[in-house]
């Protein structure tokens, strides 16, 4: 079987690398592979690997491909088991915890649901990160938007920018 590319991340940090895993790699190898690469910055002890929207961690000692893992994966080395999100909007303000690996999208699509609102309205409204003017884009992993040390991160959903003719 020839290698297979995953796309990597690491928490507090929006940088990917590709990472070659072969049919033996190990969960515990792509770990390494994001420390050598300046990727992953916290003690290899503490690393967890996620594969995108998936609630659960990947287990450290197995193969990456014996669970799941594909070609053109996209990964997430974080120690965080959950990130604790909260999400505002107007008078109105919820909490929940996600995966590292849960998307941009994925907290939109939970928050709009919680406080009821319309598709319609939805899709005029963006996350922005809390106390700043920065909109990830919706395949953007909650995790690699948490500061370093830290398992929680905030959102404002705000208007989507209106051009006007």
């Amino acid at each position: 079987m020839s290698s297979l590319s995953i796309f990597a991340q690491a928490e507090a940090s929006r940088q990917i690398e590709i990472i070659e895993v072969g049919e033996h790699t190990s969960v515990k190898d792509i770990i390494k592979a994001a420390l050598q690469r300046g990727l992953f910055q916290g003690d290899e002890k503490e690393a967890l690997v996620y594969v995108e929207d998936r609630d659960d961690p990947l287990d450290n000692d197995k193969p990456f491909l014996a669970q799941g893992g594909k070609d053109k994966d996209r990964v997430i080395v974080h120690r965080c088991r959950r990130v604790d999100v909260t999400v505002a909007f107007n008078a109105r303000r919820e909490q929940d915890k996600f995966s590292p690996a849960a998307t941009v999208a994925r907290v939109k699509k939970w928050f709009v649901k919680e406080i009821g609102m319309t598709p319609v309205d939805a899709s005029e409204h963006v996350l922005q990160l809390a106390g700043t003017t920065d909109r990830p884009d919706p395949d953007t992993h909650i995790g690699t938007l948490v500061a370093k040390g830290l398992c929680s991160i905030s959102f404002t959903l705000v208007p989507r920018k209106r051009v006007e003719g």
